[in-house]
């Protein structure tokens, strides 16, 4: 399995071959039309035409509307690129000129027309600041979908690339999926800086999705899912995988998720390779799960309070199954499969916790001595997911390396929003209904800022956390940066070492790869430390110990007496936490050396002598 970074770089070489050296084409909207639907139909049908779909760009003007007559269908080798300015942040201007910077939104005609898919295509689709509201231009819900489908019969992959979008308002979605329907064998899809806004079905709990293969299909494939700096309010889930599918590489890097209704990561049980790092999950998996869930007909009410029943699933991610109990055949075994989770917050709210006993419904059951009825929060990974993770063979040694959690840098702490994207009164009533009657009602959190395409949208879901704020990987904030847009530049310049982490933690187990330095300590020192070596004189290794008080760009080298380098022992993003470094002098002849520490302003040296 190719690591993430090379996936990513293959996706980048690809779009750059598919969408270089593009005429553009700037298409009117329903305000400069003077009310015309279809503008952007038309647009494209005109380029399909004329036979040059794959070298035009439609360019959407901002604070407009674009409202579908039709959906948008796009034939085998057929590749669409739309795109539009990227809208200006809070702050950036006075608030008219922000607001006129707001994404154009692509909507549907009221029209009694079939509108399973906004768009069905059999080729590749790059967006860029597009606002895509799953509703009519009259504000009605309407369950259509991005639908990707194979393209040809040579397993070419299908690419979907989406930078800075927002995809609002989706319910069930095409054929029971969610705002991405993926009908492919090979589907790469990469989601950067978008945000899922109240993708929540009114009645069905579990609909709502991100990405999602339709309900029941089978053979359908992930080759790549990578989202990063995106956030995702009021939904059912980011990522589902239906009865005979999985995704290879599925990856969640510093996103923002509040108020999910099942599972993040459904049918995660089947991954083959997974990462979930620097991100916050609040209020997620919503629904619970109750004693019902987890004990056995001989077990009562007294004997779950004592856990003696079975454990539950996790909330982040649903069970991890044997790769030979899938169901169907995959080229891979367990011994193959990676898995990291680290640099999380995962947390529910107190007034939601205490929405699962003091519901009137609840309340009830409890009244009615009935306890075992009720629901409960879910963990993030349950007992039995991380017996899996955490297996060790008969001499004690763990057997899947290549599956870890970094428990030191995991949260449950509140990030105390600035501004929840929370409706607390219908949320309360939702959740009730699906714990009882299953009745409906519409809990999404102010759609009609959506619908009046109001910008920047009411929410804020920057935080008065402090320990949240350099929690994430090199010091940075847990969650989406596009909240904390101060420090995107920064990030962008380390994006590449903190890759290396995450895959570093996928490939060999720990965040430094192959390299001899490890943590011996998640406490944060109060300073930086550089320690004598030991032993010392020594041949030919000897041990280096050091601490980081602040997370962040961290070299240690070794030189010669003349000060020339010698040797690099770390050069990468670290954590604080106090670690050992390994120097093997055997290339090296007799003699007095100097190593050092750096990161930041910090410099830290010590000699010592290796004696042959």
């Amino acid at each position: 399995m190719k690591k993430l970074l090379l996936s990513l770089l293959v996706v980048v070489c690809l779009s750059s071959m598919l969408y270089a050296q593009k005429d553009t084409v700037n298409v009117e909207g329903y305000y400069a039309t003077g009310g015309t639907y279809g503008t952007l139909n038309d647009a494209i049908e005109t380029a399909i035409a004329n036979g040059t779909i794959n070298n035009t760009v439609f360019k959407l003007a901002p604070f407009e509307i674009y409202v579908l007559s039709r959906s948008i269908y796009m034939d085998h080798g057929q590749n669409l690129e739309i795109v539009a300015p990227k809208p200006l942040n809070a702050g950036d201007a006075d608030a008219e000129t922000v607001q006129n910077s707001a994404p154009p939104q692509i909507v549907w005609t009221e029209e009694g027309i079939d509108r399973t898919y906004l768009i069905q295509s059999y080729g590749d689709v790059v967006m860029k600041n597009i606002w895509v509201r799953y509703a009519d231009v009259l504000g009605s819900k309407v369950g259509g979908s991005i639908t990707f489908e194979n393209q040809d019969e040579a397993n070419d992959p299908e690419i979907g690339e989406f930078e800075g979008c927002l995809f609002d308002y989706c319910g069930i979605g095409a054929e029971s999926a969610g705002a991405f329907c993926i009908k492919a064998d090979h589907y790469q899809g990469t989601y950067k800086n978008c945000y899922w806004r109240n993708n929540a079905d009114n009645h069905f709990r579990y609909y709502g999705r991100a990405v999602s293969f339709p309900y029941q299909s089978t053979g359908w494939h992930y080759d790549m899912l990578l989202f990063e700096n995106c956030t995702f309010t009021n939904l059912a889930r980011i990522v589902m995988q239906e009865g005979n599918e999985f995704g290879s590489n599925i990856h969640i890097n510093h996103c923002t998720l509040v108020n999910s209704i099942e599972w993040v990561f459904q049918s995660a049980g089947w991954l083959e390779t997974a990462s979930i790092t620097n991100s916050i999950f609040v209020n997620p998996m919503m629904i619970g799960y109750r004693a019902l869930d987890v004990c056995d007909d001989d077990q009562d009410y007294g004997d779950f309070e004592d856990g003696l029943c079975d454990p539950p699933d996790g909330g982040l991610i649903n069970g991890i199954t044997e790769a030979d109990s899938f169901g169907f055949q995959v080229d891979f075994t367990d011994l193959d499969r990676k898995l990291f989770i680290g640099n999380n917050a995962y947390m529910y709210m107190d007034w939601f916790k205490a929405w699962y006993t003091g519901c009137t419904w609840c309340q009830e059951n409890t009244r009615t001595r009935h306890p075992e009825e009720n629901y409960n929060p879910s963990p993030m990974l349950g007992e039995n997911e991380i017996a899996f993770i955490d297996s060790v063979d008969a001499e004690g040694n763990k057997v899947f390396k290549k599956m870890n959690v970094d428990w030191a840098t995991i949260y449950d702490m509140d990030p105390e929003f600035i501004v929840s994207p929370t409706n607390e009164d219908t949320l309360k009533i939702f959740m009730e209904y699906k714990w009882s009657t299953n009745a409906d009602v519409d809990w999404s959190y102010k759609p009609n800022a959506g619908f009046n395409q109001v910008w920047p949208l009411p929410e804020n879901l920057a935080y008065n956390n402090t320990a949240y704020q350099t929690a994430a990987m090199g010091g940075f904030p847990l969650g989406d940066l596009n909240w904390y847009p101060d420090q995107m530049a920064a990030w962008k310049a380390q994006s590449d070492a903190e890759w290396t982490i995450i895959n570093n933690w996928l490939d060999y187990g720990n965040p430094e790869g192959t390299s001899t330095v490890r943590r011996i300590s998640n406490t944060r020192p109060a300073d930086y430390t550089l320690g004598q070596n030991y032993p010392n004189p020594f041949n030919p290794t000897t041990n280096i110990e050091y601490s980081i008080a602040t997370a962040g760009h961290v070299t240690l080298k070794v030189f010669n007496s003349l000060g020339q380098e010698v040797a690099t022992l770390y050069d990468n993003i670290q954590d604080a936490g106090k670690y050992v470094a390994t120097f093997d002098g055997s290339k090296l002849s007799s003699g007095n050396y100097i190593y050092q520490l750096r990161s930041g302003d910090v410099t830290l040296t010590r000699k010592f002598a290796l004696m042959k």
